[in-house]
């Protein structure tokens, strides 16, 4: 009887052990499973997204809203004429109250063209008016506009090696696009780190003053 009973005694320990063990794995798994929900996934928004959202935030004039898509890494690099050839200056965020250049303001007007993936159009200033218009993104040619200004820059002045090598990471794998209106929005997107930012801001093009 006392050896029964001792049998008995070790079955019991033997059970609740293992339920214990088997109530922690589960808890450790639900557990597991809750971080995971939990875990934010900043989810890439698509090219297509970004260049909607980043010219809804131009011409609405929207700090927060435009600068949620340039990443502080990348930063922006603005082109623009201050007189015959073009330039670019590098800033971290945009200011639509402080434009770059200071004399030339950020325009704003209506959009009313969907967004379309395809050739992108040309200015002609012999006629001062775009070969078609719309809103257009050129997902099949890399921008080099530039490149082609830190060319001309070496022509007069030195340009560091660090200069150089961001203008190809910026430039690498990136898309051009051409909204025309009574304005003209062009800029710049790259993917970078699995989403996709604004990257150049081309205020040069689409005009002849020079």
């Amino acid at each position: 009887m006392k050896t029964n009973s001792l049998f008995l005694g070790t079955i019991l320990l033997l059970i609740i052990a293992s339920c214990g063990r088997s109530q922690k794995k589960t808890e450790e798994t639900k557990d597991t499973t809750t971080t995971v929900a939990v875990t934010p996934t900043q989810d890439s928004l698509s090219a297509e997204e970004v260049i909607t959202r980043f010219t809804r935030a131009y011409l609405s004039q929207d700090n927060e809203k435009a600068n949620a898509l340039i990443h502080p890494d990348l930063g922006l690099y603005i082109i623009f004429r201050p007189g015959v050839a073009d330039t670019y200056e590098h800033v971290k965020s945009l200011d639509f109250k402080k434009p770059v250049p200071e004399h030339f303001f950020y325009g704003t007007f209506e959009n009313n063209y969907v967004l379309s993936f395809q050739k992108l159009p040309e200015f002609d200033c012999s006629k001062d008016k775009w070969t078609k218009q719309g809103f257009f993104c050129d997902s099949t040619t890399t921008p080099r506009e530039l490149s082609q200004i830190l060319d001309f820059k070496k022509e007069f002045e030195p340009v560091t090696a660090q200069e150089t090598q961001q203008i190809k990471t910026i430039e690498k794998d990136s898309y051009r696009v051409v909204l025309t209106g009574g304005d003209n929005l062009i800029f710049h997107i790259k993917k970078y780190n699995g989403t996709w930012y604004v990257t150049v801001l081309d205020r040069a093009y689409g005009w002849c003053d020079a």
